[in-house]
């Protein structure tokens, strides 16, 4: 009797670890794919900018005052680039193709120069929190 108690405790955490984790394993591709949507679904509504033709576009771009927010950035150029804002302190290079995110702050109410530091000919563009 004493060592069926002993077996089963012994053997007890084990088993019951290798149940979660082929519960998890299970479970996880639906996961993986709910999470691939929410994601997708997302960066459809993110605000994006897109360099194209040595100008961005838009080259306004409105977003809620007071609510942090992520900023997608494509480089459809040639080259690479550096999106950079001083009043928004954010400096990240886009390299040709790419397709980045940018963790906003929240903003004030006004408006928030935004430039590419590569190439000076390239005109500035504004975000506007409202």
């Amino acid at each position: 009797m004493k060592l069926k108690s002993i077996l089963s405790h012994a053997w007890a955490p084990r088993g019951r670890l290798a149940l979660s984790v082929v519960l998890s394993l299970g479970l996880l591709p639906g996961a993986r794919a709910a999470a691939a949507d929410e994601a997708a679904q997302t960066d459809d509504k993110l605000p994006a900018i897109t360099l194209k033709g040595g100008r961005f576009d838009p080259s306004e771009l409105v977003v809620p005052a007071n609510t942090t927010f992520k900023l997608l950035v494509t480089n459809s150029d040639p080259d690479a680039i550096e999106f950079e804002s001083f009043e928004l302190h954010r400096e990240r290079v886009v390299k040709p193709g790419e397709t980045i995110t940018v963790f906003m702050p929240s903003l004030s109410p006004g408006k928030y120069k935004f430039f590419d530091d590569f190439h000076s000919g390239t005109p500035n563009g504004v975000i506007v929190a409202k």
